[in-house]
Parts: structure tokens; sequence; C-alpha cells
């Protein structure tokens, strides 16, 4: 196979491997495949009269940072979740340049021989 030949075979590939990777990021973003918090129901201010009974007020109180605690902890894990998919990506791309040096260099040997 001729130089040129090999050149464009590579950039179709390249080409290719960068439509793929396009296409996989479309698709992971599909909103069905983020889980939802399951944290409850919202809390509801149960009104002004209710709210006087201190044991009333507690309760709201703890019903109020439960609900708090547990999306804090839903967002915390779509964040790690978010970070991990960005260094999986990145790898892949890490990947895909090493792997396209190599050929380029591979190239260049056999050119010179």
């Amino acid at each position: 196979m001729n130089r040129n030949a090999t050149r464009k075979e590579t950039m179709k590939f390249a080409l290719t491997v960068a439509l793929v990777g396009f296409a996989g990021a479309a698709l992971a973003q599909k909103p069905g495949d983020v889980p939802p918090h399951n944290c409850g129901a919202k809390p509801e201010y149960p009104g002004r009269l209710v709210m006087t009974s201190d044991m009333r007020r507690r309760s709201f109180d703890r019903e109020v940072q439960k609900y708090t605690d547990c999306i804090k902890q839903y967002v915390e894990d779509r964040k790690k979740s978010a970070n991990d998919n960005m260094a999986a990506g990145n790898a892949a791309i890490e990947e895909y340049n090493a792997a396209i040096k190599k050929l380029k260099a591979d190239e260049e040997a056999a050119r010179d021989q």
C-alpha cells in the first residue's frame, strides 16, 4: 500500500472513532439513564398554628434535615459519577492518541526503510 493510501486509511479511522465517540456521548446523556433521587416527598410547611407546638416544630425540622441530607448525598453521588465518566472518556482519548501516534511512527519508520 502506498503512503497516501495509508494516510487516507488512518484519517478514515480517526474520523470513524471521533464520530463514534460523539454519538456515544450523545446517547450517554439520555435523561432516563440517570437515576432520580429517592429522598421521598419534599417537606411542606405545616402552617403557622401547627408550628406553635414544640414537638411538631422539632418533627418538621428533622424532616427538613433528613430531606436536605438526602439531596446533598444524591448530588455528591451524581458529581462522582460525572467525574468517573469524564476520567473514562479522557483515558479513551489518551489511548486513541497513543495508538495514532504509534501508527504515524510506524508509517514513518516503514517509509525510511
